[in-house]
């Protein structure tokens, strides 16, 4: 009976109602441009931000203007040129996940999962689906990371046009309209407070 008492006092408890932050500072989102047909470069996006809320509720912002090529005037061609970042300054990733799936997750322990996704990016959204490996790295702190690229064709998102002027900018013959994409994410657990 004493064990059914402090159950029931844990599940009343704020830590029943905690939110998963994300932790910019172990998190990041790359992907690859090759261009001329041989040569690939990997460039990253970040100060992400985001959480996931009692719920299940997925939400990552992808500031577009973080984006870091290794070059500062190629980064300010894909802002202003291919993603315009006036327009568009955002892209955001929404999942609805099925966090008692993981209640069983030990630390130090890792699960594989197929997630599905909304990608909202430049005006443009579509469904994906990911494969994912979910780290518990301590009691509070959890890390998701893609196992597989994740490929996103440019035309989806009105995009495989903007290449044309990116193109003649840098004097380059082609860059390939398919991206792949990886991800990793680490998230803090953040206690919300009892009204």
């Amino acid at each position: 009976m004493r064990y059914l008492m402090c159950a029931l006092a844990l599940l009343a408890s704020p830590l029943a109602m905690a939110d998963w932050q994300l932790d910019a500072e172990s998190s990041r989102i790359s992907f690859v441009s090759v261009k001329r047909g041989e040569m690939a470069e990997v460039m990253r996006f970040d100060r992400l931000s985001g959480q996931i809320d009692d719920k299940g509720e997925a939400r990552i912002l992808v500031p577009i203007e973080s984006i870091d090529s290794g070059l500062a005037l190629r980064d300010e061609r894909l802002r202003e040129t291919f993603f315009e970042i006036q327009r568009y300054p955002q892209a955001t990733i929404s999942s609805q996940l099925d966090l008692a799936s993981f209640d069983d997750l030990q630390v130090g322990q890792s699960r594989a999962q197929q997630v599905d996704l909304n990608l909202d990016l430049h005006g443009h959204q579509r469904r994906l689906k990911a494969e994912v490996l979910v780290s518990r790295l301590s009691e509070g702190r959890v890390q998701v990371a893609t196992l597989e690229p994740l490929v996103l064709k440019l035309v989806d998102f009105d995009l495989e046009e903007r290449l044309k002027p990116l193109k003649e900018l840098a004097s380059l013959p082609s860059i390939t309209p398919e991206v792949p994409v990886f991800a990793v994410l680490g998230f803090r657990q953040v206690v919300k407070q009892q009204p």
